[in-house]
């Protein structure tokens, strides 16, 4: 008995015997029997009946309603001709003509309609079939009134068809063969012929269910591919977020809402903070991940009305509907927590980096569409970097450090117009050696903006705006092609320049391989000799990123062109770097030559500067010259140059052009690097 347990407790877990069943296990073989795989298969096969687009469905509609009024005066007309009595007239178009105009109403339901316009395309089949006296082929009329009907995709349209022949050929054709058919065979046999029609019948309705089911699953597809089209258009593709422009649409659209200008609304920007240390550590794909993360994050603290977008690269900002400043402000606190808390896991590495958020109300009375707002967000979140980043910036009246961001967007933009209209000018500061026995033309390239009355505006007001908007690359661009065109013409084939023209490049040029192909471009174009060009960079943007820095630097000076190390000192960074830099100038920070008659301290920073420069071969210039009595003291440092209002201010470069012509040979040429940097 024992054993027999066991052994039944291993059928149990098994299976059981063969003879054994469990319950419904009868309904699981029947469901998948061939007969019921079958009508599974024709149930799949067959239309939806799915609702069309209103757009489409009144199309239809509108070209099934004409070909009726056709219909209408067409059996009119065929009636006269055939002579037949007043009422049979009568009988033969008023239900047609009554169901058609009736079916046009608009305030009526689209199924009614529908079925109004079939009942009409039917009737208009039967009084063709009775007008003619029952003749064989006006039957056909039914069946190309079924398969017009099918254009409404309802099955409700569709199936009152189906009945309405039936009723047609099976009822009134028994009971009255004499008004559907015209030969004594069907007078004699109706139930014979209505049952041929009848397949005539199923034949053409299969046709029509099939051209049907087709055209459903074309649309299904279209509609498919133009949803996914929109989806993609408005969503960014790597966090299903939405992207920039959809995101300011639902701004747009929240605020044009009047249910909405009654409550509160904000915006909060946010921008990753350390991001492209993942980037750089650990390729994109791993910041590809951290983004999909920090999405997961943001998700868990949307209120159900909120939107998310992803507006660049590591830029997230949120649409808070229904939620006031200080709500929004919390929410900004709280995600930044977060952030700032979760450790990222990718491949095997984990990852800390911060958010700075800039939070904004909306103002749906001043601000309808949300530009304003928008802006006034990515300069609070701005603000907050600059403030010290992972750090949360609410606009606030009176914000000065709001309205000096919202000044820089502006400068940005007049920036961008006037690289446009070329509207920056060109201006030339004279540099001078100390020693009065030599004569060289050797002078720095400023760049200025030309106002829209015609007055300049100083670079100190929109290159600020240039750096953080990204464009002091562009101005870059733009003085270097400016001066190549000045200058073209200038020299002749072959001649090594003895006049030397420097030209400022930012960190972000210095990095950019393709401004080397721009600037040989431009040299090569206007006939310029590399030897005329010299290029200033700062000590910090050098330092920044020193390897790209001394390819870059490298890369020209191999073709000719010089190189000088601007605002020396300023950075207070280690000598050791003169060493790295293939340089040939050093420009001595202003801050230390304009005290230098006053501060010993000073006089000391210029005069260290001065001597391990030309220990290394280098040539020096001393900026913010102000007084002779600064250029007396830099003689007796022997400071090779001096540059400031006391040797010459700015001029417009095309004067000095016209004022100085190039004279080869007639000057001195500043020396190559020494040994020591070749």
């Amino acid at each position: 008995m024992a054993a027999a347990g066991v052994a039944g407790c291993k059928m149990g877990v098994t299976g059981g015997s063969a003879n054994s069943r469990r319950p419904g296990s009868d309904v699981g073989i029947m469901a998948n029997s061939v007969p019921m795989r079958w009508w599974r298969w024709l149930a799949s096969s067959l239309p939806r009946g799915n609702r069309l687009p209103e757009n489409d469905w009144e199309t239809r509609h509108r070209a099934i309603v004409a070909i009726l009024w056709l219909h209408a005066g067409g059996i009119l007309g065929y009636a006269l001709y055939q002579a037949v009595t007043p009422a049979n007239m009568v009988f033969a178009t008023v239900p047609v003509a009554l169901f058609t105009g009736v079916a046009t109403a608009s305030r009526l339901p689209r199924r009614v309609r529908a079925a109004l316009a079939t009942l009409a395309a039917l009737f208009s089949s039967t009084a063709l079939v009775q007008l003619s006296g029952g003749v064989i082929e006006a039957h056909f009329h039914f069946f190309v009134m079924v398969f017009v009907i099918t254009f409404y995709q309802d099955w409700t349209a569709f199936l009152l068809a189906i009945a309405f022949v039936v009723v047609e050929h099976a009822v009134v054709g028994v009971v009255a063969p004499h008004a559907v058919y015209n030969h004594a065979d069907a007078w004699a046999n109706p139930v014979q012929w209505a049952v041929i029609h009848a397949l005539f019948l199923s034949g053409a309705a299969a046709a029509a269910v099939v051209n049907w089911s087709l055209n459903e699953r074309a649309q299904a597809a279209e509609r498919s591919i133009a949803d996914r089209l929109a989806y993609e258009a408005s969503h960014d593709p790597l966090t299903g977020n939405l992207n920039r422009r959809e995101f300011d649409r639902q701004v747009t659209m929240l605020l044009g809402d009047p249910r909405a200008q009654s409550g509160e609304h904000a915006v909060c920007l946010m921008d990753l903070d350390q991001f492209k240390i993942v980037n750089d550590s650990s390729g994109h794909a791993a910041g590809d991940e951290v983004l999909r993360q920090v999405t997961g994050l943001i998700r868990g603290r949307l209120g159900a009305q909120d939107q998310l977008a992803r507006i660049g690269g590591d830029e997230f900002a949120v649409l808070l509907v229904d939620r006031g400043l200080a709500d929004a402000t919390a929410f900004a606190e709280d995600l930044r927590t977060i952030v700032c808390e979760h450790r990222f896991a990718v491949a095997g590495r984990l990852y800390s980096i911060g958010l700075s958020a800039g939070v904004v109300a909306l103002d749906p009375l001043n601000d309808p569409d949300g530009i304003d707002a928008l802006g006034a967000a990515d300069a609070a979140c701005y603000a907050a970097k600059e403030g010290g980043r992972n750090r949360v910036h609410v606009v606030t009246p009176n914000d000065e450090q709001f309205a000096r961001q919202q000044g820089l967007a502006h400068w940005a933009e007049r920036l961008q117009a006037a690289i446009y209209h070329d509207n920056l000018v060109l201006y030339y500061q004279p540099i001078e050696p100390t020693d009065p026995n030599r004569r060289e033309r050797y002078g720095e390239l400023l760049v200025r903006m030309r106002d829209d009355d015609g007055s300049l505006i100083s670079p100190g007001v929109f290159l600020p705006a240039a750096e953080r908007y990204n464009l002091v690359g562009t101005v870059d661009r733009w003085v270097v092609q400016a001066t190549c065109a000045a200058l073209a013409g200038r020299y002749e084939p072959g001649v090594d320049a003895s006049e030397h023209f420097s030209i400022n490049l930012s960190g972000g040029s210095l990095g950019d391989a393709s401004m080397l192909t721009f600037i040989r471009d431009q040299l090569d174009r206007n006939g310029i000799p590399p030897s005329a060009i010299c290029f200033e960079v700062t000590e910090t943007v050098a330092i920044n990123d020193l390897t790209a820095a001394i390819a870059f630097i490298t890369e020209l000076r191999t073709l000719g062109c010089r190189f000088a190390l601007d605002d020396f000192g300023s950075g207070l960074s280690s000598f050791s770097y003169l060493k790295r830099l293939p340089i040939d100038i050093v420009k001595i920070d202003g801050s230390f030559v304009r005290g230098i008659t006053t501060d010993p301290v000073d006089r000391a920073m210029v005069e260290s500067v001065n001597r391990i420069s030309q220990e290394m071969g280098l040539r020096t210039v001393a900026e913010f010259v102000e007084s002779e009595a600064i250029m007396n003291c830099l003689r007796a440092i022997g400071v090779d140059y001096g540059q400031g209002w006391a040797i010459g201010r700015p001029k417009p470069f095309d004067e000095w052009l016209a004022r100085n012509p190039f004279a080869e040979g007639s000057l001195e040429e500043l020396p190559l690097l020494s040994p020591l940097h070749q």
